[in-house]
């Protein structure tokens, strides 16, 4: 019997949660409109439908965004697993997005359930520690960005690593390092925490440190999906952008945001990424049951087994703050000082520039050692009870505030900024669609619509965000923008105006649709490619 309740209460929890935290009405492949909102999960959208239309499977990148040389799937943050496993079936037009957060939501508690079955047999404590596990704002916050939703990878690796058998299994590690491989490079960062700390310990305290030594061949696959996103082939430039988005000393008891706390105030905002890359707030529930946690392990006196296995992550836990937290430690929403950093040091830290995510594995373990320690205690069931009814009070403000970012999916309305009709024969009669200038920001909501319509037509698009830029990219939108200021014109191109004055040369051919200046194609295009 309780073999048929666990998948029923793990899928009640699951759509309990999802149900809060998005409207239905995203799970329709066929609704699109929610998503391009000039956000990124929009670009993520964009991407994904590229590959579905004309990727070459099973390869990662895409020849429509960032034409002619295209752009990995990585870059545009798109989750390259998704296009993998879609794309075979042939399937076009469509978004996964929705469908990719309850399958998030879905994984995360049974991952949740998982270890937290390692610490009581009871039905009941269990469900309450996973949704403990699950109901986390680092997770419900992560709505833009959805391929960072993916934060069930991290309780996956934290469920090998704190196992004897499982973490000496090259296997296990393969498929989680595997599988953040091809969701998010910071995932697969978080990931390399775990698993490095893992062999450390293998090494330094187990006989057959050959054996352990050869778990290191499980690296041999992801950097070949590496080398698939073309994270090898150089080039890229630098934003010289870290430590804009750091993770700050309080965060877990600082909301950053007044509207994401019921009980507990939020500090003045500092840097804008403190609400958003950095927020690692605990929530009311989780900080009074780490505080029950503590005082538990302070009476007595010992952490057993595994929490010696997860005292060994300090060391990989200490780096990844370290970089987290980033040249300016900020406290109550202001850098409390300031360490200087040569350029050198900055493009090295670029790639992980949005560093205040990296605190993801220290709260979820965390959280993890909270509720492991509960639920050797005298009513625990009690406790875990009253922390998640603590919990649901004081994220009910952010739950309704991130719910309503997906309220556009109940209207159904595909195009809420490109309306006129005639974008279509605008982009059918195109050889190509660009961008101009060739900065996302000024009007990404606009990008997005448009170049999913030139998907949808299979027309390639010359410009289009990507996290990366490599430096042909670069070099050659900037040739694109040069040409187009100084009146030099591909007549087979549809150039759209995203921001700023048109130039004094091109103005006589300008055309204003929906309030955008765009120049259409005069010379007869090529048939489409795919």
């Amino acid at each position: 019997m309780q073999r048929l309740l666990t998948p029923v209460a793990l899928m009640v929890l699951a759509l309990a949660v999802f149900g809060a935290w998005m409207h239905w009405a995203v799970l329709d492949p066929r609704n699109v409109g929610w998503l391009l909102d000039g956000n990124d999960r929009g670009a993520n959208a964009v991407g994904t439908a590229a590959y579905l239309r004309a990727g070459h499977w099973p390869l990662l990148r895409q020849p429509l965004l960032g034409y002619p040389q295209g752009l990995a799937l990585l870059f545009t943050d798109s989750v390259p697993l998704i296009g993998l496993l879609a794309r075979p079936f042939g399937v076009q037009g469509i978004q996964l997005v929705g469908a990719w957060y309850l399958v998030c939501v879905v994984i995360q508690a049974s991952f949740a359930w998982l270890l937290v079955s390692r610490h009581t047999d009871d039905p009941l404590t269990r469900w309450l520690g996973a949704a403990l596990l699950t109901f986390v704002p680092v997770l419900l916050n992560r709505y833009g960005h959805p391929s960072l939703c993916a934060q069930w990878l991290i309780l996956w690796a934290l469920w090998v690593h704190v196992d004897a058998r499982r973490s000496a299994s090259p296997w296990h590690w393969l498929g989680v390092l595997v599988t953040a491989a091809l969701v998010h490079s910071y995932l697969l960062l978080m990931i390399a925490a775990f698993w490095g700390s893992t062999l450390i310990r293998r090494l330094a305290t187990e006989p057959q440190r050959g054996r352990a030594a050869a778990g290191v061949l499980v690296l041999l696959p992801v950097a070949g999906i590496a080398a698939l996103h073309g994270v090898f082939s150089g080039g890229f430039l630098s934003t010289r952008t870290y430590g804009s988005w750091p993770l700050a000393i309080d965060a877990w008891w600082n909301p950053a945001n007044p509207g994401y706390s019921r009980l507990l105030p939020s500090s003045p905002q500092g840097p804008d990424a403190l609400g958003f890359e950095g927020l690692q707030y605990l929530g009311a529930g989780l900080l009074a049951l780490v505080l029950i946690a503590g005082a538990g392990l302070v009476r007595r006196r010992r952490v057993g087994a595994e929490g010696r296995r997860l005292l060994w992550l300090v060391p990989a836990f200490a780096i990844l703050a370290l970089v987290a937290i980033g040249p300016a430690p900020i406290w109550r929403g202001e850098p409390l000082f300031r360490v200087p950093m040569t350029r050198g040091i900055v493009n090295l830290l670029d790639p992980v520039r949005a560093a205040g995510r990296l605190g993801w594995p220290i709260t979820y373990t965390l959280i993890y050692a909270a509720v492991a320690v509960v639920t050797r205690q005298r009513r625990a069931t009690l406790i875990l009870a009253a922390a998640l009814a603590l919990q649901m009070i004081d994220l009910s403000g952010m739950v309704a505030a991130i719910r309503t970012t997906s309220a556009q999916a109940d209207d159904r309305t595909t195009y809420s900024r490109t309306r006129d009709p005639r974008w279509a024969g605008l982009i059918a009669r195109a050889g190509s669609v660009d961008f101009e200038p060739p900065q996302p920001f000024g009007n990404l909501q606009m990008m997005e619509e448009v170049a999913w319509r030139a998907v949808a037509a299979c027309r390639p698009v010359r410009y289009f965000y990507a996290a990366r830029d490599s430096r042909a990219i670069r070099d050659r939108t900037q040739a694109d923008a040069a040409a187009f200021r100084a009146g030099r014109l591909d007549p087979t191109r549809l150039y759209v105006v995203l921001s700023g004055p048109v130039p004094e040369p091109v103005r006589s051919r300008v055309v204003v649709i929906d309030g955008v200046a765009v120049v259409p194609a005069t010379a007869p295009a090529p048939p489409p490619g795919c």
